[in-house]
């Protein structure tokens, strides 16, 4: 109990203590006149202002990076679309082969041919 009771009073004094040192320390602060407050406004105006202009500029090298991702995935589809143009073209050129092939080979296959008769025997020309 005895030890209770002095652990309540170092408490209680180690408060006191703090409370005055509160008060002393929030003394009333010097009042400014309006030229000070002036430039204080101009400082934090130029701060703000320069946190600004960094922040745009952030914003446009993240906007110019996008871009360019932007850019990139596009010329590879750009790529794509070239490397499929020629794979359509190299297509119609095969089947328009395929369908000459095929005209030429009709049109052979219509014609009668006719095996000319040869007037002697090959070996007795000789």
């Amino acid at each position: 109990m005895n030890t209770r009771l002095v652990g309540t009073v170092i408490l209680m004094c180690a408060a006191s203590l703090l409370t005055v040192n509160a008060y002393a320390t929030d003394k009333p602060h010097k009042k400014m006149t309006l030229a000070e407050k002036g430039e204080q406004a101009r400082i934090e105006s130029a701060e703000l202002e320069q946190t600004q202009l960094q922040k745009a500029r952030d914003a446009a090298n993240a906007t110019a990076e996008r871009e360019q991702k932007v850019l990139a995935k596009q010329e590879a589809n750009d790529w794509e679309a070239q490397q499929l143009e020629k794979a359509r073209a190299q297509s119609e050129q095969r089947l328009s082969r395929e369908q000459k092939y095929l005209q030429q080979a009709q049109e052979a296959a219509a014609q009668t041919r006719k095996i000319p008769k040869e007037t002697s025997d090959p070996a007795q020309s000789e």
